[in-house]
């Protein structure tokens, strides 16, 4: 087979393969055609009061615990605006960080317990992300947050309509 002879094979073979993704491109390329969804009348849902948790896809799940309820979260910059706009909410707000770094280097996977001042558990949970918000009888409690292998611990007094916030950083 002469030199000229693959040359031009080689090119057609390129050109299929050229011509084939040029297709798949243009197909995928279009503009996204949304279609209308026509919410059945007899299926209603509720909604978070406006502006609760504007900027996240999807609200966070609130989760109960004995007395307690917390939602934990803020990863995204949308999410943790969210969640610093929803703290006046909650009687208790924890934020984790890692210390000198640049703004906004944030902790998840934190091991977060919270006793109260019998030193009964009130909450135990790991934390989604740098934010854990959390509502709690009033009275007196010991934080304790584990990250990177460090414990930090904080105490706390939680008292009715009034919310506390406590950041800890590693």
């Amino acid at each position: 087979m002469s030199r000229l002879t693959r040359l031009t094979v080689v090119a057609g073979v390129l050109a299929t393969a050229t011509t084939s993704a040029l297709a798949q491109l243009e197909r995928y390329d279009r503009p996204y055609e949304r279609q209308p969804y026509d919410r059945p009348a007899d299926r209603s849902y509720e909604r978070p009061p406006e502006g609760t948790y504007q900027g996240m896809r999807t609200s966070p799940a609130e989760r109960r615990q004995g007395n307690a309820t917390f939602i934990t979260g803020g990863v995204t910059r949308d999410e943790a605006e969210a969640f610093r706009a929803a703290m006046p909410r909650y009687a208790l707000s924890l934020e984790f960080a890692r210390a000198n770094a640049p703004r906004g280097d944030f902790l998840a996977n934190v091991d977060v317990s919270v006793t109260d001042a019998r030193g009964q558990p009130a909450l135990q949970t790991v934390a989604d992300g740098p934010f854990l918000l959390a509502n709690l009888p009033a009275g007196q409690y010991t934080v304790r947050a584990a990250s990177e292998g460090r414990v930090k611990t904080q105490t706390v007094s939680v008292a009715p309509g009034q919310n506390r916030h406590l950041t800890f950083t590693w």
